[in-house]
């Protein structure tokens, strides 16, 4: 790994450090701040929208010899986010905060989609891309630990859920002074390909396609499914399952390091030659999960379906999303992530939509939702892997 790409890494490293600890209890600071359930889960519903839009209008302006400082830019805004949302805690200027983290929501969302891009410039594979989200999910999950041990200390005062956007905020910014440093244009200067994308062109040449118009129908759908269980899972395990903010927190960190050591042992060794297989371990056991969970009605369904999904989560991304990023050109994978995003965010918004009201009515139907937002993904999921099959036998 040469040394900007390793850079890079530090970059992702950081900003998901920074996630971590901003994010873990962040629905308990918006609670704080006299933000109800059913307001949370609309201002994260309305996040995801918003997103989809800004993700488009940035493919549409961002040139790829302009990324690095298009990511620098987003970086320096949300420090100064951050500390804003730091220094109106506690004030009542709801509509003012709601408004800074839907700004947030949607720089964080953007700044995910810029990294890969930045490193396919570099080094484009699946382990890579599959690398990527790993290396996010290890240290975001780190940052949670942080915030569980920091919790209960006493470091020159009481550290409270405020305390960690301020930590969080100084990680980003040594994010943003490690960025500078990286020489992307060194490596676009090489590329063959100098050809300008038009957005719209470029959309309609997607959507002709069928293998990417099925891989984003199922990126679609299987966001549904999983947000509409973990799009709030925090109040989903205090509200539905009666567990205490420590207790729901111990347990997402438990079952999320468990993720990441799992996401490593199956990259390395547990990856089937047949991807159908690699498809079923993460998607059809867990949907079949949702459906049990839902006619048993039972905690320990709701449990064992919650763990496995959680466990899977950063598993066969270098099966079910790595080929289909990958197929498309460097100067393409700022579009094309971008565009894999608004779909994803599209369904996140719709699933916590749909899990905020459905834990506030019985979490049994959020279950029911998940079970048929995933039926609908596998079938999709199944029918893009034919055809890239087919695509790499006529080749």
């Amino acid at each position: 790994m040469n040394k900007d790409l390793k850079k890079v890494f530090l970059v992702l490293a950081l900003y998901a450090l920074s996630g971590g600890i901003f994010y873990n209890f962040q629905e308990l600071w918006m609670r704080d701040n006299f933000l109800s359930v059913k307001t949370i889960g609309s201002v994260y519903s309305l996040c995801a929208l918003l997103t989809i839009s800004i993700l488009f209008m940035c493919s549409s302006l961002v040139k790829k010899e302009r990324l690095k400082d298009f990511t620098l830019g987003l970086l320096f805004t949300n420090v100064i986010v951050m500390l804003l949302l730091y220094l109106l805690n506690g004030l009542g200027f709801s509509f003012i905060i709601k408004f800074l983290i839907m700004i947030d929501y949607v720089i964080d969302v953007e700044v995910y989609a810029s990294i890969y891009p930045m490193i396919a410039h570099i080094q484009k594979n699946d382990k890579v891309y599959a690398a990527r989200g790993i290396v996010y999910s290890a240290l975001f999950y780190l940052g949670s630990l942080i915030t569980i041990i920091l919790i209960n200390k006493t470091i020159i005062g009481k550290i409270t859920n405020n305390s960690f956007i301020l930590i969080a905020c100084i990680i980003l910014f040594i994010a943003y002074l490690v960025l500078k440093k990286v020489d992307l244009e060194k490596y676009i200067a090489q590329e063959k390909d100098d050809t300008l994308i038009d957005n719209r062109k470029f959309l309609k040449s997607v959507f002709k396609d069928k293998v990417t118009r099925n891989y984003l129908i199922f990126n679609l759908m299987g966001n549904i499914s999983y947000y509409s269980i973990n799009g709030m899972l925090l109040t989903l395990l205090m509200v539905g399952l009666n567990k205490e903010s420590s207790q729901a927190s111990i347990f997402m960190l438990v079952i999320s390091i468990i993720s990441v050591l799992l996401g490593i042992f199956v990259l390395k060794k547990l990856t089937f030659k047949n991807n159908y297989i690699n498809l079923s371990i993460k998607y059809l056991l867990r949907t079949t999960l949702y459906l049990l969970a839902f006619i048993f009605n039972s905690n320990v369904f709701f449990i064992i379906a919650i763990v496995y999904t959680k466990v899977l989560s950063d598993s066969y991304s270098h099966i079910s999303d790595a080929p289909y990023i990958n197929r498309f050109k460097e100067n393409e994978q700022f579009n094309f992530s971008n565009l894999a995003e608004e779909c994803k965010y599209l369904g996140r918004s719709i699933g916590t939509l749909i899990c905020g009201m459905a834990v506030a009515y019985s979490l049994r139907y959020n279950f029911l939702f998940a079970f048929i937002f995933g039926l609908i993904a596998i079938i999709f999921a199944y029918y893009s892997l034919y055809l890239r099959n087919k695509e790499k036998e006529n080749k």
